[in-house]
């Protein structure tokens, strides 16, 4: 079972009309798996009207799927759809049968004022069916519960995004509309993070006190067609996986590549994270192919751990993925993806032990002391894991979706704060993203 958030999730939506005016708030209470929504809002002609959590956090005007036309609110896009069922039902439907975002009607009284109290297993405010950070639109029709998309229910009158109660965190903004962001790196002695495009290659340096963004390194050159795990080294090289190109690129402190290696040549290399250990080596997952490959500090590359003879087994979809060190220096600890065990790697025997279960699309980890922290992409929260004094066992202690959280893909440390890449991976073969894309920074929990 899930270990609960560190505090009670609680938001609120002030729901203006598409002057501005605030005219009504909504709330959300974490109960359970579901959420219990109360709104009470003002203004609206007498009678029904569609109710929906939109997917994007926008309460801007944008295009309408419906009509194909620019309307008020229509930045809020579609309705939020976690089951990816593509179509408007009732608010009993099962997600994978209609739209997570397919609430109750609103009964608005003779006085123009709107209230509605209601439970929904549809949605929560974490997790896969996390509705922070997304818009709640009234309309002005009622909802049929059956026409696609939004089940004719007329214009958007209010909108309201759902925020965190008192809870902060800090974005920088991506640029790109397409640069889907999934390793990061601190170099802390030059306030710089590092992040690197899943679809292009490209690295990108982020000024940590003005949050400015420049190009680092240009992807599709030196055969990175794309850049996965991140690591600055001691000497402020940055590592960067290469994911399908089978590579690892190392690159100097100005950006200049010191080398591209290459790992043996195969249809199915998904070269994935990497981390340096304190025995010099930096160590290398791939998704795909069950090895752990190691480079030496002079740079040469090789297999370092045949996979297929030890307790863990390699299945289709994503293996062996975020990796780090111990800082006893006697172990490695990988999480493997599809089927959400951690592992332990002694580094001198090559022994391989399960050190937990329970950690379902875990992709990248962060060690700081025995407190294990991963970033379960799919599952679109942070945990933190509880370590033993040997790393051979851990609990779960805190589940965080943090403010909204979009397929979060690994950590950094920032001091006392945390550094995540909202990845969106999840929209790369199809979809729309959530733009700008972003990371943010928060607090250690």
């Amino acid at each position: 079972m899930p270990a609960p958030a560190t505090t009670p999730l609680k938001a609120t939506a002030a729901l203006r009309d598409p002057a501005g005016q605030v005219l009504g708030t909504a709330t959300f209470e974490q109960q359970g798996a579901g959420v219990r929504v109360t709104v009470d809002v003002t203004g609206l002609a007498p009678g029904q009207h569609g109710l929906h959590v939109h997917e994007f956090g926008r309460c801007t005007p944008g295009v309408d799927a419906a009509t194909n036309t620019v309307v008020a609110f229509g930045g809020a896009g579609g309705h939020f759809d976690p089951g990816m069922s593509r179509n408007h039902d009732d608010p009993q439907a099962d997600n994978h049968a209609g739209h997570g975002g397919d609430l109750p009607m609103l009964n608005v009284a003779a006085d123009g004022r709107g209230r509605a109290t209601f439970t929904t297993m549809k949605l929560s405010l974490t997790g896969m069916t996390g509705s922070l950070n997304r818009s709640l639109v009234v309309h002005a029709q009622p909802d049929d519960y059956k026409s696609d998309p939004a089940g004719m229910s007329g214009a958007r009158e209010r909108c309201g995004i759902v925020t965190r109660d008192n809870f902060s965190v800090r974005d920088y903004p991506l640029p790109g509309p397409q640069t889907f962001p999934e390793g990061v790196a601190v170099d802390a002695a030059r306030g710089v993070a590092y992040t690197g495009s899943a679809a292009t290659g490209t690295i990108y340096a982020v000024n940590l006190n003005s949050g400015a963004v420049s190009t680092f390194a240009e992807g599709g050159g030196q055969g990175r067609g794309s850049a996965l795990g991140l690591k600055v080294d001691a000497q402020g090289r940055v590592w960067a996986a290469g994911g399908a190109s089978g590579t690892v690129s190392v690159l100097r402190p100005d950006g200049f590549p010191v080398a591209i290696l290459n790992t043996p040549k195969s249809p199915n290399a998904y070269v994935n994270d990497l981390t340096p250990a304190p025995d010099g080596n930096v160590y290398v997952t791939d998704s795909s192919r069950p090895v752990i490959f190691r480079v030496t500090p002079d740079l040469k590359l090789s297999a370092w751990l045949d996979l297929s003879g030890t307790p863990i087994r390699y299945a289709p979809g994503v293996n062996l993925n975020g990796i780090v060190a111990t800082p006893d220096g006697r172990a490695l600890l990988a999480v493997q993806l599809n089927t959400g065990d951690l592992w332990r790697i002694d580094l001198r025997t090559k022994a391989v032990r399960r050190v937990m279960t329970g950690l379902t699309r875990g992709d990248g980890l962060l060690l700081d002391g025995r407190t294990l922290y991963v970033a379960r992409n799919a599952e679109q929260v942070i945990t933190k894991v509880s370590l033993n004094a040997d790393f051979t066992a851990g609990q779960i202690v805190a589940q965080e979706p943090l403010a909204g959280l979009r397929f979060p893909t690994t950590l950094a440390a920032v001091g006392g704060d945390l550094i995540v890449p909202q990845g969106q991976l999840d929209k790369l073969q199809g979809g729309t993203p959530e733009t700008p894309f972003r990371l943010t920074r928060f607090k250690k929990f």
